[in-house]
């Protein structure tokens, strides 16, 4: 029963200490009337009632006593001190209920007492009893309750037995049944009247061992009993501590901000082992800035919740979601408190907030944030009446680059530019990617010349090589910059004049920068403003195809015709090609213009009555799309023009840009049967290699070369170089710019198959066609025709 109070608390630990007490009082007493009981004093004998009742009580009671001070002295003094005095009481309360039990026995005599003996019997029992609770009581192994409870035992029986050794009675015949009390030296020491309420020896033994035997089974199965339920808790204690222990948030008890208990998950949040955790204040395993926070939750018992930090046995802080309950613990009100760990979602939400203000690829501002710097850096210079600028940048030949190598090299590609972007701009700086290998950077505080050297920094940094897909790649890049308060006086508007710049920058030369200029900016509005029209014209049908005559040199013969786009603007009038067509190049609309221009120039074709070749330009932008060798077998296949009347003509820049996907696409054309001229020949750097490895028909001799012919001996020399090789090749050959008799003739003395020009027609519309042919069938010279718009030679 003792041990049994080792895992109880408040009243229940009471209950089992006064259980105790009145078992262990009831062993005692019984113990000392069953011996009693033995006694033989050969003279009759009975028991008072109310004497015995009470000899049993100071045995129950004054063991209760007993082991209530040791349990409270050992809690708060410790175990010696709590046993000494456990003893003391536990061995005067068996002393007291001897001696009162003696005092019960009535029998006619004189009942000598023997001073020694006596004291030696009292003596004897508080070190016994105090020893054997020191081994036993408090002991969780049965070892040392077996050690305790004999131990006890001794005590009893050594304080019995030498107090019945110091006992000699003598009869005294025909004297009443109440005995004398007297030391050894004939003193007396009482003469209890009696009650009259006596008890038979023999009823008493029934009734000592009855009532024992009662207390005792009574105990044992409460014992017992509380024994199984205890377990059971202790199971089911066991089995929600696992659950508390496996849960992902932590748990922690606490009163008024002391923890009594926390599981796994709370302990490796702050890094500390649980019996570290129990005991310790709550408010010193939080961050310091929600010390106060947490303070008045605890002040206010606050249940909502709430997200505070925590700091760590390392130092590191964790962020938490907590939520209070309050409950009972032992007995007495408590709080529990579950701490979620939201680290995870705190730095999913920072990737979010990171990802809204940056660019997903390169990790630099994007537009958002451009804007809030720009913003920022316009009140930084109202406020100190100072100045920044804006750049404006672009990669020269990103469209290039990503075309031949694929996306994922173009990503590398902005990833190394960026890195090297940022290398180059100060910590001040705000370096962002606003879409595609577009970059712009603020500069705060600068002026003009900070501006002129951060430019060059850029153009520098970008003008080194880059390795792609281990090959060592040039990009370049230029810049544009506009200044406030100079240039704008907001950031939309430096952003439009460093554009502005931009495009200057590359129309200049590219690989430089350029300062905003008003000229420009009037340049680049009218540029949009073509752009726009060119899109409507091209959305309204406005623009046609002209056709140039081609003939053959040495007959004069009508050969074919060369498909060239005109658009006469509503309001502007005529506008050249050579004027449109880099728009459209630059803008994207050159590939529905192509598209346009093959459909049209082919469909054309097929009603002519004639078998005479039709030749259309293709752009490079239409070989950077997939599908260009089908798109040109559609278009024959829908308007029913036979292949080898078609003729399509590239340019050198195209083989320059992506010679290994110009080669793919070329080589399929040829298969359909579609014949391929190399166009402005002469101009570039590679054309000798571009002979070799492409299947081309033709050559076309650039105008430039030709008009030099009466007046230029080198150009007289390209002209008879270009058409020996021609020869030695076995490829055909077309002059354009053919506009003088002296022209033709040298062309023709030259060997020259073919040729192009005002001399032989200007472009004509397609009304004019049938009329030229009918004219002028298949094999005859073409009448020449009237003027060209202006520019219209192209």
């Amino acid at each position: 029963m003792l041990s049994r109070r080792e895992a109880a608390s408040g009243w229940a630990r009471t209950a089992w200490l006064a259980g105790a007490g009145a078992v262990f009082g009831c062993g005692v007493w019984a113990t000392h009337f069953v011996s009693m009981l033995a006694f033989q004093p050969r003279l009759p004998s009975s028991y008072e009632v109310m004497t015995t009742l009470l000899s049993a009580a100071v045995a129950s009671l004054g063991a209760w006593a007993a082991f209530a001070t040791a349990d409270a002295l050992q809690q708060r003094q410790g175990q010696l001190l709590g046993m000494m005095a456990g003893g003391l009481l536990l061995g005067g309360s068996i002393a007291a209920m001897h001696f009162i039990g003696m005092a019960a026995m009535h029998l006619p005599g004189t009942i000598l007492i023997d001073p020694d003996l006596a004291a030696t019997a009292v003596a004897i029992a508080p070190p016994l009893a105090a020893l054997g609770l020191g081994l036993g009581a408090w002991g969780a192994r049965l070892p040392r309750r077996l050690g305790g409870a004999t131990l006890l035992s001794l005590t009893v029986l050594g304080m019995h037995y030498t107090a019945m050794a110091a006992v000699e009675i003598i009869p005294v015949p025909g004297g009443t049944s109440v005995p004398e009390f007297r030391l050894a030296n004939g003193v007396l020491i009482a003469g209890l009247p009696g009650s009259g309420g006596l008890i038979h020896t023999g009823t008493l033994a029934i009734a000592v061992v009855g009532a024992s035997a009662v207390i005792l089974a009574l105990s044992l199965s409460g014992a017992l009993v509380d024994q199984i339920l205890t377990t059971r808790s202790a199971r089911e204690a066991t089995r929600l501590r696992q659950l508390a222990g496996a849960a992902l948030e932590g748990i922690v008890i606490h009163r008024d901000g002391t923890i009594l208990d926390a599981n796994a998950a709370f302990c490796r949040m702050v890094g500390l082992a649980h019996g570290q955790v129990v005991g310790c204040d709550a408010v010193d395993l939080v961050d310091a800035a929600d010390t106060e926070l947490v303070r008045g939750r605890l002040r206010q018992g606050a249940t909502e919740m709430a997200e505070i930090r925590l700091r760590a046995a390392d130092g590191a802080v964790l962020p938490v979601e907590v939520v209070t309950r309050p409950i009972e613990h032992d007995g007495r009100p408590a709080t529990v408190t579950a701490l979620r760990d939201i680290s995870e979602r705190k730095r999913a939400e920072e990737r979010i907030r990171f990802l809204a203000h940056h660019d997903h690829l390169t990790g630099l501002p994007n537009r958002v944030l451009l804007d809030e710097r720009l913003r920022q850096a316009l009140e930084a210079a109202v406020a100190t009446d100072g100045s920044y600028a804006v750049h404006c940048m672009d990669l020269d030949r990103f469209k290039s680059i990503n075309d031949v190598f694929g996306h994922p090299a173009g990503d590398r590609l902005l990833v190394f530019a960026a890195e090297r972007l940022r290398a180059a701009v100060r910590a001040s700086d705000t370096l962002a990617r606003t879409g595609g290998d577009e970059f712009v950077v603020v500069q705060p505080g600068a002026g003009r010349a900070e501006a002129a050297s951060l430019a060059r920094r850029l153009v520098s940094v970008l003008s080194q090589g880059i390795q792609i897909e281990g090959r060592n790649v040039s990009v370049g890049t230029s810049v544009g910059v506009a200044l406030y308060p100079a240039d704008g006086t907001n950031g939309e508007r430096l952003l439009r004049h460093a554009d502005t710049a931009l495009y200057r920058a590359k129309r200049e030369g590219r690989g430089t920068f350029r300062f905003f200029e008003e000229a420009t900016d009037g340049r680049m509005q009218e540029r949009h403003a073509l752009e726009h029209d060119l899109g409507e014209a091209l959305a309204l049908g406005q623009l046609d195809l002209h056709y140039q005559p081609i003939v053959d040199c040495p007959t004069g013969r009508l050969v074919g015709f060369e498909a060239l786009a005109r658009w006469h603007h509503p309001v502007r009038g005529p506008v050249s090609p050579a004027e449109f067509v880099p728009v459209a190049e630059e803008c994207g609309l050159i590939l529905p213009l192509g598209r346009w221009a093959l459909e049209t120039a082919c469909a054309e074709a097929a009603t002519w009555p004639s078998a005479a070749c039709i030749a259309v330009n293709l752009s490079p932008a239409q070989f950077r799309q997939p599908g260009l060798p089908q798109l040109v077998a559609d278009v024959l296949r829908s308007t029913g023009l036979p292949a080898d009347r078609l003729e399509l003509e590239v340019t050198e820049g195209l083989l320059v840009d992506d010679t290994d996907r110009a080669l793919a696409a070329l080589a399929a054309i040829k298969r359909l049967g579609v014949r391929l001229a190399l166009d402005d020949f002469g101009t570039g750097y590679a054309s000798l290699s571009y002979l070799r490895r492409f299947p081309f028909d033709r050559i076309k001799i650039d105008r430039s070369f030709v008009k030099g012919l009466v007046c230029d001996a080198d150009a007289t020399a390209i002209v008879t170089a270009i058409l020996a090789l021609a020869r030695s090749l076995q490829l055909g050959v077309t002059a354009e710019g053919v506009e003088t008799e002296r022209h033709l003739a040298l062309l023709r003395a030259e060997g020259c198959q073919r040729a192009q020009g005002f001399l032989l027609g200007r472009p004509v519309p397609a009304t004019r066609i049938r009329e030229l042919l009918a004219v002028a069938p298949h094999g005859a010279a073409p009448p020449k025709v009237g003027a060209a718009p202006a520019g219209a030679q192209t």
